[in-house]
Formats: structure tokens, sequence, C-alpha cells
């Protein structure tokens, strides 16, 4: 091993802070049925997750990309549900 070997500095810890933000909100989305309030920031965090991995800064995609899954799952949830309650009111009123 040489000198310069030697005093090369170690590499620096991956930024995955993203990753598990992205996934903390897309659990939170579908738990709490939060949908917009954390299922939006879940798939914007995550994405920036993702490219932070393709960049190399990063090294749990897998977890970023949970994130943005549930997120997106949470939305579509969401949708489901307010479809369904606009079908509910055109079909005769809440009391039908």
């Amino acid at each position: 091993m040489t000198a310069l070997e030697m005093a090369a500095p170690s590499a620096a810890y991956p930024r995955n802070n993203l990753g598990v933000w992205s996934l903390v909100l897309g659990i939170a989305s579908i738990v709490l049925f939060l949908g917009v309030l954390t299922g939006i920031p879940a798939i914007i965090v995550g994405n920036q997750g993702r490219r932070a991995v393709r960049a190399g800064e990063a090294n749990n995609e897998g977890t970023a990309l949970a994130g943005v899954v549930l997120g997106w799952l949470s939305l579509a949830v969401l949708v489901f549900v307010i479809g369904l309650v606009i079908v509910r009111f055109l079909a005769g009123g809440p009391h039908s």
C-alpha cells in the first residue's frame, strides 16, 4: 500500500434521507388517509431520491421507489373515493 492510498479520504456517507422521507410520507399517506397532504410530497421527494441514486449520491433506490408507489397509491385511493361519493350523489342523493 502506498502513502497516497493511505492518505486518500474515505467515501462520504450516501445521502439516503430523501428515500427514507419518501417512504415515511408514503406510509403516512396510506395509513392516515392523508392523500394529497403527504402523497404528493412522497412522490416529489421519492423522485428526488431516485435522481440522487442515479447521480451516485445515494444507494437506496428501492426505498425511494416504495415511497413514490405509496404516494401514487394514496392519490389513486383518494380519486376512487371521490368518484364513489360523486356517483352516490348523482344516483339519488345521500339518503336514497
